[in-house]
């Protein structure tokens, strides 16, 4: 499923649950929605398909790539994942806790770019996500096109890996 969110009372009634459950981090994409700052804003999550004029409108656009939340196990669950790439001019494989900073960058990236990919994944997803994102830099440079900017935000090698909820749950160090 993926739903381009543009009603408001839809945006308002997202940003009050993520911040009393922890989640207020991602809350910068919304807010710059509600400020006009991003027009479209896509979620997209597992075996979820984007139609194919939300992506190409003239409207700055954020799709976010949900596969970290146990329901998916990597680029396999997105049948769209491919063509999202190769519609993106910013990439941010964030496969770390979340932070506003890192989702002010996509809000930020998404102002001057026009069209950032933000996919959320988890430490095990990680190279997969990375491998396929690599893969189009590549063919984008290879046929002389400019490559995207990629960025990828991971835990850090000696500490546990993303999502740490997960780690504690199965008796692993947090």
């Amino acid at each position: 499923m993926s739903a381009a969110i543009r009603d408001l009372d839809t945006i308002n009634r997202i940003i009050r649950p993520q911040e009393a459950g922890g989640f207020e981090f991602r809350n910068a994409l919304y807010r710059a929605h509600l400020a006009g700052d991003v027009g479209a804003l896509i979620e997209v999550l597992p075996r979820g398909r984007v139609p194919r004029q939300a992506l190409w409108s003239a409207v700055t656009t954020i799709a976010v790539i949900g596969d970290d939340a146990g329901l998916s196990s990597g680029p396999g669950d997105f049948p769209d994942a491919g063509r999202l790439l190769t519609w993106a001019q910013r990439v941010m494989i964030h496969a770390a806790g979340g932070t506003t900073c890192h989702y002010d960058w996509a809000v930020a990236a998404a102002r001057i770019h026009r069209r950032v990919l933000l996919v959320e994944t988890n430490t095990a997803a990680e190279p997969a996500w990375m491998h396929l994102a690599e893969r189009e830099r590549d063919r984008r440079e290879a046929e002389g096109r400019e490559p995207f900017a990629l960025l990828l935000i991971q835990v850090p090698a000696d500490k546990p890996p993303h999502p740490a909820i997960m780690a504690r749950a199965e008796g692993g160090a947090a």
